[in-house]
């Protein structure tokens, strides 16, 4: 009698909405996933997506080999944010160190049909053009990327999750009560236009985070309301997987080697 053969492990670096998909697409081909996330709260919706855990909090090279190790992982799968370049470059580095193979999953970006467009190839570009703009802006780029805008005291409002680490970034930060949002998305376009009024909003700064992110939302609502889209590129990831059939596949054919 032939012996059941347990299901390959990967370490799957998460904290997204196309992470948890991953991880139940990667549960359904029978791999065993464990996924790894920064945050609580990133914990919370990755059990109630159906994922095991490896822990939670931030992550070095070391740290993630270490635990990849520990589960016996036959791969590191990173399905980080696209702007978490920090995290790709230490699970590609953790990749390494622990001699397994590395893949990078990412949500696809999406075309913007409709609003007033205007492209920033980085963080530090949109600031710039922000400094040139009358008036308040409204931010929907998260906590980490606060701190140069309050720096050069740009008058805006940043609508950020309603968890304890980002309202303690922005109260280190010193923000006003009254120019932040506190809410959790998914965000429908009504509720986007109403932010825009409550901020007295002339220009909504986003990232291009795709359809996952709720980008085409953000640019109805801007238009709308008659207001600029000032959207920061998204970084380039050369070899990124887009298609998550495509991730099963390239999986099943590298692991048979």
């Amino acid at each position: 009698m032939s012996q059941t053969r347990s299901a390959p492990a990967l370490y799957l670096i998460g904290g997204t909405g196309e992470a948890n998909q991953a991880a139940a697409r990667l549960q359904a081909e029978g791999y065993s996933v464990t996924v790894s996330v920064a945050t609580p709260w990133g914990a919370v919706l990755s059990a109630e997506a159906g994922s095991h855990l490896a822990d939670t909090g931030p992550k070095d090279a070391c740290r993630m080999a270490r635990r990849a190790s520990e589960l016996g992982a036959a791969a590191i799968v990173d399905c980080s944010h696209p702007y978490a370049l920090a995290a790709s470059d230490q699970a590609r580095l953790a990749a390494r160190q622990a001699g397994l193979p590395y893949l990078r999953y990412s949500r696809p970006a999406s075309p913007i049909p409709k609003a007033d467009v205007i492209r920033a190839a980085s963080f530090s570009e949109a600031l710039e053009i922000l400094k040139d703009r009358p008036g308040r802006a409204l931010l929907t780029v998260g906590t980490r990327h606060l701190e140069p805008f309050v720096r050069e005291h740009i008058d805006f409002t940043a609508r950020i999750l309603p968890v304890p680490e980002s309202l303690a970034e922005c109260e280190r930060l010193g923000m006003d009560p009254r120019d932040i949002i506190a809410a959790h998305p998914p965000f429908s376009v009504e509720f986007n236009r109403a932010c825009i009024r409550h901020s007295r909003a002339g220009i909504l700064l986003t990232k291009d985070s795709g359809l996952e992110g709720g980008l085409m939302e953000k640019a109805d609502a801007a238009a709308a309301e008659g207001i600029e889209l000032l959207v920061v590129d998204r970084p380039a990831e050369p070899g990124a997987i887009h298609d998550l059939e495509i991730l099963v596949r390239s999986l099943t054919k590298l692991l048979a080697k």
